[in-house]
């Protein structure tokens, strides 16, 4: 086919049309993937730099927060080092003393059991006493061992100064390391400002900032150290010394709940339950010796019980009267009771079943008293006259007739003569349907006997047995045979009875209780050392409290962005960087005059369990940007301060952006920076 030369013509300029068209639409094409491409790093950029605020405004936070927390920990550690002093102190005597009389009494009853004991119930009743102070004078034998007749030296550990030990002082491990954490927390505080910047400064710069920082550019950590004296109510009682209710109330109160309650039970009636017999009522008491003072066992004697149907009770709810609050010493002293004793609610720490608590590892012995009275006294040289003090040693002799006539030689005014103190015995008990002599006597399931927990009891002064007007069976055991009645006691095999007109029928109960000199206690006043003595106590460690004179907790107004919390514990995180195009940078240019990225976030600082320097909960979060002009405000103030971090922030990059953000109203802001 012959084509014509214009139709030829035509179809060429078609085809070049249409590549025009094609190039332009190409290049139209890639610029909108230029664009595409720029505008989603962009975003990410932008969104890169959220992060590093808030990494910025949290970790300057965190490090605040903790170094808070440092400070109360510090100060917790040292009233539990402080009171540690006087109950360390304490042991060696404590030990010493009551190893040396518990061993006494152990002696005491292993030479009279030897010598022969003719009733077996009163042979019983001492040898199980003998092996009760056996087992405990056991337990303090290592401890003596230790605290008194080897190379540990518990002044070591407790003494401000040492006698010939160079250096100042302190000397003491407690009190050297009771120093360091003033040191330490003295370091931390000084040093918390300008470390919470670096910090968060860092963290931003890790996240792709180019520049990060945190406003107030040196934040404040509101600190101020105080004198020893202040650790006193801390360790006595439990109670900061800046305490103000209800926000201050300190760890002991608030974290650790040390607190003794005081409660109003409201009780109604519940059910009817049946009576408990077995056991009347009693009358007609015939004893003659009626003697007081501390006792340790438990007494064969009856008891009665209610046999008749009654209500029980339940409490259906409690109302807080109110509690105390106890600190570290009493913690421990406490401590030491509970091993002592067993169960420190109830006195008669051998009549347990049932109780739900246990007899005590020294029940006998006073070790828990001397720990008291020579903790007491420690704690009073520390905090209060370092007047030299005197506690009793005790001495205890236990030949009846030598004691008797020391005793009556003193109240003759004999000089020289034993000053007794307290006087002790041991008490073997049995309650019987017969009479001693009785050929029924001592038959199973007639009588009942103290002789597994015979009592031990101390009387104060001195106390003559052969005064009682009871028959004396041996130099040193004394018997009293005596009865009372009741109408019931199923434990020896009385069981009730009514005569012909209904009433019940008082039967007699025969009691025999052997009474054993255990001795009489006349020791001497020792003098109590004292672990501070010679100190300054101006040198001596203290606390850091928190600063409430720029500012303290509203309760009227608990707000996070008011007074000192905002002014004090709120921070502004800063993180800018530069915003060029990845793609064809010179024609995609930002209309931003800053050209780069700038983005914020704030965060707080917060205790909510109590507002001080004691209580180790202080905590860190991110809230939104609020009050602008303020913020910017105080960024321009602070530029300078920046020149303190060492070259991690530059004051001109502070300066850069404050002119940058400082621009922006609060309107603007609440619209393109709000977080």
């Amino acid at each position: 086919m012959i084509m014509r030369p214009k139709t030829v013509l035509s179809q060429r300029r078609c085809r070049g049309q249409v590549m025009i068209v094609v190039i332009l639409g190409s290049l139209l094409l890639a610029g909108l993937v230029v664009y595409v491409v720029n505008v989603g790093d962009h975003v990410t950029r932008r969104v890169n730099m959220q992060n590093a605020a808030d990494s910025t405004a949290i970790s300057g936070a965190t490090w605040m927060a903790r170094s808070m927390n440092l400070v109360a920990m510090n100060n917790v550690a040292q009233t539990r080092m402080l009171a540690l002093v006087p109950v360390l102190d304490s042991f060696p005597l404590s030990v010493k003393m009551a190893h040396e009389e518990v061993g006494a009494w152990e002696q005491c009853l292993d030479r009279q059991l030897r010598l022969g004991v003719s009733d077996s119930a009163l042979r019983q009743g001492l040898e199980s006493l003998r092996v009760r102070m056996a087992r405990q004078r056991d337990i303090l034998a290592p401890l003596d061992e230790l605290f008194n007749h080897s190379d540990f030296r518990v002044e070591e550990q407790t003494n401000w100064k040492l006698r010939g030990h160079s250096g100042p002082p302190p000397h003491g491990t407690l009190w050297q390391a009771a120093e360091s954490l003033d040191e330490f927390s003295q370091a931390t505080a000084a040093s918390a400002g300008r470390l919470s910047q670096l910090d968060a400064s860092r963290f931003g710069e890790l996240n792709d900032a180019g520049a990060a920082f945190i406003v107030p550019v040196i934040p404040t950590l509101p600190a101020e150290r105080k004198g020893f004296r202040e650790f006193e109510r801390p360790v006595k009682k439990g109670l900061i010394p800046d305490r103000a209710y209800p926000h201050r109330l300190g760890p002991y109160d608030r974290l650790f709940k040390w607190r003794d309650y005081q409660y109003n039970n409201i009780r109604v009636r519940d059910k009817l339950v049946a009576g408990q017999g077995g056991h009347g009522p009693i009358r007609g008491d015939t004893r003659k010796v009626n003697i007081e003072g501390r006792k340790v066992g438990h007494s064969a004697h009856g008891y009665t019980t209610n046999p008749d149907p009654h209500w029980s009770y339940r409490t259906v709810g409690t109302i807080l009267l109110g509690y105390r609050v106890y600190g570290p010493y009493e913690w421990m002293m406490r401590r030491i009771n509970g091993y002592v004793h067993g169960s420190w609610q109830y006195r008669d720490f051998y009549d347990w079943r049932g109780r739900g608590s246990f007899p005590g590892q020294l029940g006998d012995t006073f070790f828990d008293e001397y720990m008291r009275t020579l903790g007491d006294i420690k704690l009073e040289y520390m905090w209060g006259s370092q007047a030299p003090k005197a506690i009793h040693y005790p001495l205890w002799r236990t030949d009846y007739p030598e004691c008797r006539l020391q005793a009556q030689q003193a109240a003759s005014g004999v000089i020289g003569a034993w000053r007794i103190l307290r006087t002790m015995f041991y008490v073997v008990e049995i309650r019987s349907r017969y009479p001693k002599g009785h050929p029924n006597y001592l038959t199973p399931k007639s009588y009942v006997s103290n002789s597994d927990t015979p009592i031990a009891m101390w009387v104060q002064g001195w106390e003559d047995p052969d005064l009682w007007g009871i028959p004396r069976i041996e130099p040193w055991w004394w018997e009293e045979q005596y009865t009372y009645e009741t109408t019931e006691d199923v434990d020896i095999g009385i069981r009730a009875k009514r005569d012909a007109t209904g009433l019940p029928v008082w039967q007699t109960v025969y009691m025999i209780a052997q009474y054993v000199f255990g001795g009489v206690d006349v020791g001497y006043p020792t003098e109590v050392t004292n672990p501070v003595e010679g100190a300054d106590r101006s040198a001596m460690p203290a606390p850091i409290l928190l600063d409430t004179s720029v500012g303290d907790y509203d309760v009227a107004r608990p707000y996070h962005d008011l007074g000192v919390r905002r002014d004090v514990f709120s921070y502004l995180g800063v993180a800018a960087r530069g915003d060029r195009a990845v793609s064809w940078p010179n024609r995609f240019k930002s209309a931003n005059p800053f050209e780069g990225i700038c983005a914020v976030a704030q965060a707080e600082i917060f205790n909510t369990t109590s507002w001080d320097l004691w209580t180790q909960d202080w905590k860190a979060q991110m809230v939104p940007v609020t009050q602008w002009d303020k913020w910017m405000e105080r960024m321009g103030n602070e530029a300078d301060d920046a020149a303190q971090t060492a070259g991690q922030v530059q004051p001109d990059h502070v300066r850069f952006i404050h002119e940058y953000l400082s621009r922006f109203d609060e309107q603007l802001v609440n619209q393109s920076l709000h977080h």
